[in-house]
């Protein structure tokens, strides 16, 4: 059923980017969707900024697929002008029109980002795993994960997530926790939900409640807080339900750890692969 699922996507996906393509060469708009000639170092940070901060929830901070799908180098292969019709108008199927959120300067330098992103990197192992192992014990990592029945299941289990996680995997998610959420099984119930979805809810009483979802249906759903505390609602019972991807009950240790700590600890997670 997944595999059928994907191609379902991938037949809807690929023809309504080639009818934006075709969109665009047909009646190209001179000098608004044309590509900076010249990116400069500048225009290409900038962009990086804006794709994190309004893309990267779906595409995946490197642009290569999340809840939306890879994107990588895609001016490349359909061009600036199309590219920029999508950002700007959007697309049926999810993807939102970002007219009046990003002008055509800012549209075009996240272009010139998006060229320089070639391929999914799965990242290298770059730091040293004992060291990491001091990073990991010294920041409180324990504190939410288990590693081989140490610590607390306030988080996920972490025994063997060098097994299930690449090394860029890790580092985005020690940076830019919520960025780039796995996807769950798909269950004829729920449709395939994503794994560790922050959500918000009030209830009807004002009692406010903040976690990582659990399990959700039509009419309930279960979250679990920081402190691994489970929740159950009636949706019928909540005053304000607010799913947030791209935030997390899990801290960010960017600026809080140095460069050459983070690489330490994203060696000392992949080197974890269970027993």
């Amino acid at each position: 059923m997944t595999a059928i699922r994907r191609l379902w996507i991938a037949a809807v996906i690929i023809p309504l980017w080639g009818m934006s393509a075709n969109r665009a060469a047909a009646s190209p708009r001179a000098g608004q969707d044309a590509p900076i000639a010249n990116p400069q170092a500048a225009d290409v940070d900038q962009g990086k900024q804006t794709f994190e901060t309004r893309c990267s929830t779906c595409h995946g901070l490197d642009g290569g697929g999340a809840m939306g799908p890879n994107i990588q180098a895609i001016p490349m292969r359909l061009g600036a002008p199309a590219v920029a019709d999508v950002i700007k108008n959007g697309m049926s199927g999810g993807m939102p029109s970002f007219a009046g959120q990003l002008d055509a300067s800012q549209i075009q330098q996240v272009i010139a980002y998006l060229l320089t992103l070639t391929h999914k990197d799965s990242g290298t192992v770059t730091g040293d795993a004992v060291k990491g192992k001091d990073v990991y014990d010294t920041s409180g990592c324990a504190a939410c994960h288990i590693i081989s029945g140490e610590g607390s299941g306030a988080g996920p289990e972490l025994t063997k997530v060098g097994q299930l996680r690449g090394p860029g995997y890790l580092k985005t998610t020690l940076l830019y926790p919520g960025s780039d959420l796995p996807q769950a099984r798909v269950f004829l119930e729920t449709g395939g939900l994503l794994d560790y979805m922050f959500v918000h809810i009030v209830t009807k009483d004002g009692h406010t409640f903040d976690g990582t979802r659990v399990t959700e249906d039509s009419f309930r759903i279960v979250i679990k807080d920081v402190n691994g505390t489970f929740h159950s609602f009636q949706k019928s019972d909540l005053r304000e339900f607010k799913k947030e991807p791209g935030k997390s009950v899990m801290p960010s240790y960017k600026g809080k750890l140095s460069d050459t700590q983070i690489d330490d600890l994203v060696a000392y997670l992949a080197s974890l692969k269970g027993e």
